[in-house]
C-alpha cells in the first residue's frame, strides 16, 4: 500500500501557492499545473504560472503567477485520460 503523506495547502494573496503530498507533476504550461497528490490529482488554473520549486522525495512544490482556480479530481480506476475528460467536458 502507498504511503499517505499529509498535505498542506498555503495560497498566499493568490499569487503564491506552497503544497505538500505532491508525488509528481503530470503537466503545466503558463495557464494550467496538474498535479498528482496523495489527496488525487490538482488542477491550478491562473496566468503567467511558474513552479518555483519541486522536491518530489519531500512531496513539496511552490509556485507562484495569478491563480484563479484549485479543483481537486478524486483517483478513479478507469483511465486517466476518461477522468480529465470529464474534468474538462
Amino acid at each position: 500500500m502507498e504511503e499517505r503523506r499529509e498535505q498542506k495547502l498555503t495560497l498566499t494573496s493568490r499569487n503564491a501557492l506552497t503544497l505538500t503530498g505532491v508525488r509528481h507533476v503530470d503537466s503545466f504550461d503558463n495557464h494550467h499545473i496538474i498535479l498528482n497528490t496523495d489527496l488525487g490529482s490538482l488542477l491550478i488554473r491562473g496566468h503567467d504560472l511558474k513552479i518555483q520549486q519541486l522536491d518530489l522525495d519531500q512531496g513539496e512544490f511552490v509556485a507562484s503567477g495569478e491563480i484563479d482556480a484549485l479543483l481537486y479530481h478524486q483517483r478513479v480506476k478507469s483511465s486517466r485520460a476518461s477522468g480529465w475528460k470529464k474534468l474538462w467536458g
